[in-house]
C-alpha cells in the first residue's frame, strides 16, 4: 500500500512538472535561443563544420612521408628463379622476404601548400555559413513569433467586435418589441455578427498554423502548449541608422553571409594555383630496405644457412630520387587551369551579387522601418477618430437616428483601424530588430 501511494505521488509530481512546462511563457529571445540549440538544420551545419576541419588537417598530413612495410612467404615448385643466384632451378624451395619503404615529395609545384590554403578557406567559408544559418534560424523564429502574436492580438480585436455585435442584436430584439427598430435592422446586425464569428474561426485557425510553424523552427513537440510574451516597445530611433550606405559598409565588414562568399572566392583563386602546379616538375625522395630467407641459399657443405644469418646477410638498401617532368597529358592540366579560372570568375560574380542583394535588402528594410513608423503614428490617430465616430454612431443608432447598415459600416471601419494599428506596430517592432542586427547587434544573445 505504501509503495502504491509513493507511485501515485510520483505520477502527480511528473504531471505537475509537465503542466508547469506547458504553461511556461516564452519571450522572443527565449524562443530564438531554444531554436539555436535544438534546430536540426543547425546541427547538420555543425557536422559540416567538423568535416571541413578534418579536411584541413588531412591536407596538412599530405606533406608527410609515406611509410610502408611488408613481408611475404611462399614455396616455389617446378622450374623457377632462385632468388639467391637468379638462376633457374627445378627443385621446390621455401622463401621468405621482408621490406620497409619510405617516400616523400620534395617538390610538387607547391600543390600541397596551396591545397592547405584552399581547404582553410573552405573551412572558414563553412564556419561562416554555419553562423549565417544560425542568423537565418533566428530571423525565421522571429517572423513566426510575430505571426503568432499578430493573430492572437487580432483574435482579441475580433472577439471585442463580435461582442459588440452580439450586444446590438440583443438591443435590437428589445427595441423591435417596442417598435423602435425594424426587422431589417436585426437581420443586418445579425449578418454582421455571423461574419465576425467566421472571422474569429479563421483567425483561430491562423493562430494554430502560425504556432506549428514556430514550433517547427524551434524543434518543439507539435502538441506542446506555447504561451508567448508580447515584446516591449523598443525606443530605437531611425536617426541612428540614417546613413544606410555607411551601415552597409559596417555590416559587410563582419557579415558572415558576405564573408562566406569572400572566402569561397579566395578558395577558388587557390584552386587556380593548385591546377597550375600540374605544369611543374615533381621531385620525390625514396628509400627502401629489403632482406629475406631462401632455402636455396646454402653453405659450402650444402646445408641451408640458418634464418638469422640470412636475414643479416641478405640486407639490401636503396636511397634515390625521382624527377617527373610533365610533357603531354592530353591537355588535362591546361583544361583544369581554365576550368579553375572560370570557377574563380563565377565566385567573384556570386560575391558581387550577394553584396548587391544585401544592399537592396537593407535599403528595403530601412524604408519599411521609416514607413511603418509614420504609418503607426497616423494609424493611431485614425483609430482614435474611428473610436469617437463609432461611439457617436452607436448613440445615434440607439436613438433611431441611423440604421444598422450605417452602424455596421462605422463599426467595421473601427475594426479595420484596430487591425491596422496592430499590424503596423508589429511590423515596426520587427524592422527595428532587423536594423539593429545590421548594426552588429544580435539582440537575442542578451538575457531574455
Amino acid at each position: 500500500m505504501r509503495f502504491q501511494t509513493l507511485f501515485i505521488l510520483l505520477i502527480a509530481v511528473l504531471f505537475d512538472s509537465r503542466q508547469l512546462r506547458a504553461q511556461e511563457r516564452w519571450s522572443l529571445n527565449q524562443c530564438i535561443n531554444y531554436a539555436l540549440k535544438n534546430n536540426l538544420e543547425l546541427q547538420e551545419a555543425l557536422m559540416d563544420d567538423d568535416l571541413a576541419r578534418l579536411n584541413v588537417n588531412q591536407s596538412r598530413m599530405n606533406m608527410l612521408p609515406v611509410i610502408g612495410a611488408g613481408t611475404d612467404a611462399g614455396k616455389n615448385f617446378g622450374r623457377s628463379v632462385d632468388p639467391a643466384t637468379n638462376n633457374y632451378v627445378n627443385t621446390a624451395f621455401f622463401n621468405n622476404s621482408y621490406y620497409l619503404s619510405a617516400s616523400v615529395d620534395i617538390f610538387k609545384g607547391f600543390i600541397y601548400q596551396n591545397q592547405i590554403r584552399y581547404k582553410s578557406f573552405k573551412r572558414d567559408a563553412t564556419e561562416n555559413n554555419r553562423i549565417n544559418a544560425a542568423d537565418d534560424v533566428a530571423f525565421s523564429v522571429m517572423n513566426s513569433f510575430f505571426n503568432v502574436v499578430y493573430y492572437e492580438e487580432l483574435l482579441k480585436i475580433a472577439n471585442d467586435q463580435k461582442a459588440l455585435s452580439e450586444l446590438n442584436v440583443k438591443k435590437i430584439q428589445t427595441l423591435i418589441s417596442t417598435g423602435l427598430k425594424s426587422q431589417s435592422d436585426l437581420l443586418e446586425v445579425r449578418a454582421n455578427f455571423e461574419k465576425e464569428e467566421l472571422f474569429c474561426i479563421q483567425t483561430i485557425n491562423n493562430i494554430a498554423t502560425s504556432r506549428i510553424a514556430l514550433k517547427k523552427d524551434m524543434n518543439l513537440p507539435p502538441d506542446m502548449q506555447l504561451s508567448l510574451i508580447i515584446p516591449d516597445n523598443e525606443q530605437v530611433s531611425t536617426a541612428t541608422v540614417a546613413d544606410i550606405k555607411e551601415l552597409y559598409v559596417q555590416h559587410t565588414a563582419w557579415s558572415p553571409y558576405i564573408k562566406s562568399f569572400e572566402q569561397e572566392l579566395m578558395a577558388s583563386e587557390k584552386n587556380v594555383s593548385i591546377s597550375k602546379g600540374g605544369f611543374s616538375p615533381s621531385i620525390r625522395l625514396q628509400a627502401t630496405y629489403n632482406t629475406g630467407f631462401y632455402e636455396t641459399n646454402k653453405d659450402a657443405l650444402g646445408e641451408v644457412i640458418n634464418f638469422r644469418e640470412q636475414i643479416n646477410n641478405n640486407q639490401r638498401q636503396f636511397v634515390g630520387a625521382t624527377m617527373t617532368i610533365p610533357l603531354f597529358n592530353k591537355n588535362a592540366v591546361r583544361f583544369n587551369v581554365q576550368s579553375a579560372k572560370i570557377e574563380a570568375q563565377q565566385a567573384q560574380t556570386r560575391l558581387a551579387l550577394a553584396k548587391q542583394t544585401l544592399l537592396y535588402e537593407m535599403e528595403k528594410n530601412y524604408n519599411e522601418l521609416n514607413a511603418s513608423e509614420k504609418e503607426l503614428q497616423q494609424a493611431d490617430k485614425q483609430l482614435d477618430a474611428d473610436k469617437l465616430a463609432f461611439q457617436a454612431a452607436q448613440k445615434k443608432f440607439d436613438q433611431g437616428m441611423i440604421n444598422a447598415i450605417e452602424l455596421t459600416a462605422t463599426k467595421n471601419r473601427l475594426s479595420n483601424s484596430s487591425a491596422q494599428v496592430l499590424r503596423t506596430k508589429l511590423m515596426y517592432e520587427l524592422k527595428k530588430r532587423v536594423l539593429r542586427f545590421y548594426a552588429g547587434n544580435r539582440f537575442w544573445e542578451r538575457e531574455a
